[in-house]
């Protein structure tokens, strides 16, 4: 969208109803799961727009009920694949509740991630097979979502790194522009990925690779490549 999107507020109806850009099977490409077969749920619309963001989650007209939904991930789904990840956009923004509960009934192996920006929340189910990846874009964080937060990721550009911490420097939301995006808390116990962004520039990405890179040694965090851009699939 590269900053193109609407935002979007959250719209928490029932859940029984949901905007969906796509459902597709791949391999997870990045963070604690990358490599995993996995079923992808992309959910529409974002209440951010962030200048570099390459998904495109608004062209969507389909809003499947429930039962839709359930049966086109089975559909699409393999015997072996126990791995269901809801993005977006941001998850958030919808009632996910209801789609969760139903995913984790399947069977006593089914595990969903959700990939979020940290800003909204909505109350989900207790499990420790429910895995929230936070991947900050603003200064502040939804503190009922801070406690639920497994794993931190975070788009690394060069020259963009604060030495401190070896975490980004600058908005998301306008180039150029300082700011301080939200840091784990001190007492998490949530493991941190960090990743390059993709400039769409050989140069510049090998910049920031390295950056990265330099930011996982010297502070301990876990390097995550978006292995599905490295490989061509989705």
């Amino acid at each position: 969208m590269l900053g193109s999107n609407p935002l979007r507020p959250q719209e928490v109806g029932d859940g029984q109803t949901l905007w969906v850009q796509e459902v597709f099977y791949t391999l997870q490409g990045e963070g604690p799961f990358s490599g995993e077969p996995a079923v992808f749920v992309r959910l529409a619309g974002c209440n951010l727009s962030c200048y570099w963001c390459d998904t495109e989650f608004e062209s969507s007209t389909w809003r499947p009920d429930l039962s839709e939904l359930m049966q086109t991930i089975a559909e699409v789904k393999t015997p072996f694949c126990n791995l269901v990840v809801l993005t977006g956009g941001e998850p958030f923004r919808q009632n996910i509740r209801p789609l969760i509960d139903g995913l984790l009934s399947l069977s006593n192996s089914m595990r969903v991630q959700i990939e979020t920006n940290g800003t909204l929340w909505i109350d989900l189910p207790e499990s420790d097979r429910l895995h929230i990846v936070c991947s900050p874009k603003t200064a502040n964080l939804n503190q009922k979502l801070v406690a639920k937060v497994d794993s931190y990721k975070y788009l690394v550009a060069a020259g963009q790194v604060d030495a401190s911490d070896g975490l980004p420097t600058t908005s998301t939301q306008q180039a150029g522009e300082p700011a301080r995006i939200a840091r784990p808390p001190a007492e998490s116990c949530a493991q941190v990925f960090v990743m390059p962004i993709d400039a769409r520039d050989s140069e510049t990405n090998e910049a920031n690779i390295q950056a990265t890179v330099s930011s996982a040694l010297t502070h301990g965090y876990r390097l995550t490549l978006q292995t599905h851009k490295l490989t061509g699939i989705r």
